[in-house]
């Protein structure tokens, strides 16, 4: 299933990072419920592969959804795609550009460290993917403006994680984790 939703994300954004009618389209649906703009359904429906796996279909679906619409967001207005993750060499470090590592590198380079802290909060604390979608596209504005990638594969793969109680608190330590690392890494260097 897992390698599935990273799989259709590295098939997906490559086909839609240059339409921007497709991305316009697909903007219009950051923090709605997917099925509300049926028009959008084309882009994010996942392929046979990952629709054979009947109970966990919606998950997959609300998190391809939300990852693309907010995709399309980040990729308004640049020449180059914003996703990171769309080959195997990408993911050769496990936090590179993972949402949480993206909103750390914000963090420290930002003007605005408490705006960032607090939207990354907000997030943090999301009660459902609606309300993450929404809070997520603020912080994104933010990485957009100052060039940052996120692996959108990865991140619909959190996202698909997030929408089960499970496995929600692992996927928010992981992004805090990632959020703080590498502080802690120039700590250390500094420290020597």
């Amino acid at each position: 299933m897992e390698l599935d939703i990273i799989r259709f994300m590295r098939k997906r954004i490559p086909r839609i990072c240059s339409s921007k009618a497709t991305l316009a389209c697909l903007r219009r649906g950051i923090g709605k419920e997917i099925g509300m703009l049926p028009d959008l359904l084309g882009f994010v429906l996942p392929e046979n592969e990952i629709s054979c796996y009947s109970q966990q279909e919606e998950q997959v679906e609300k998190a391809i959804y939300a990852a693309l619409t907010l995709y399309a967001f980040h990729q308004q207005g640049m020449e180059q795609c914003v996703s990171d993750g769309l080959t195997d060499e990408d993911t050769a470090v496990s936090h590179r550009n993972s949402f949480g590592y993206a909103a750390g590198k914000l963090f420290r380079i930002s003007g605005n460290e408490a705006g960032v802290q607090r939207r990354f909060n907000q997030i943090l604390t999301a009660k459902d993917l609606t309300e993450l979608s929404v809070h997520a596209r603020g912080i994104i504005s933010l990485m957009k403006r100052q060039s940052i990638a996120i692996d959108y594969p990865r991140f619909a793969l959190d996202l698909y994680h997030f929408q089960r109680p499970a496995r929600r608190r692992k996927i928010v330590l992981s992004w805090g984790k990632d959020y703080y690392m590498e502080d802690t890494v120039k700590g250390k260097e500094e420290s020597k």
